[in-house]
């Protein structure tokens, strides 16, 4: 296999509805790696991947997350990371919509959600 490094100039990656693909499950099996806008107002209601972490970097805006009952603020600079099995959810009470990046390892997140090798 000739394996070659993947460059990706700003805003050229593959784009799936909110979600900014960086590494794709064709680019890698170890991850993938997105940057994800929430608009104002939207809320991802609680769901559980089972077999892979879900990491979260935010670098603009605020983000709520939720697990379970309990509720965190998550300002720029805040890193989040969700082991299997754990439910999460999260939503942008702001006036401005959230960028943050988003791990998941293993890769295969992007393919379940309907992008296109």
């Amino acid at each position: 296999m000739d394996r070659q490094p993947i460059v990706i100039p700003p805003g050229k990656g593959h784009r799936l509805g909110n979600v900014e693909f960086l590494a794709r499950t064709t680019d890698t099996p170890r991850f993938n790696f997105g940057i994800i806008e929430i608009a104002a107002g939207r809320e991802l209601e609680a769901h559980v991947h089972q077999e892979e972490d879900d990491a979260f970097y935010i670098v603009e805006g605020e983000m709520t997350f939720f697990f379970g009952d309990e509720e965190v603020a998550a300002p720029p600079g805040t890193f989040v990371l969700v082991p299997p099995g754990v439910e999460h959810g999260f939503r942008n009470d702001g006036e401005v919509p959230v960028r943050m990046l988003n791990i998941h390892a293993p890769a295969g997140f992007d393919r379940r959600i309907g992008l296109p090798d």
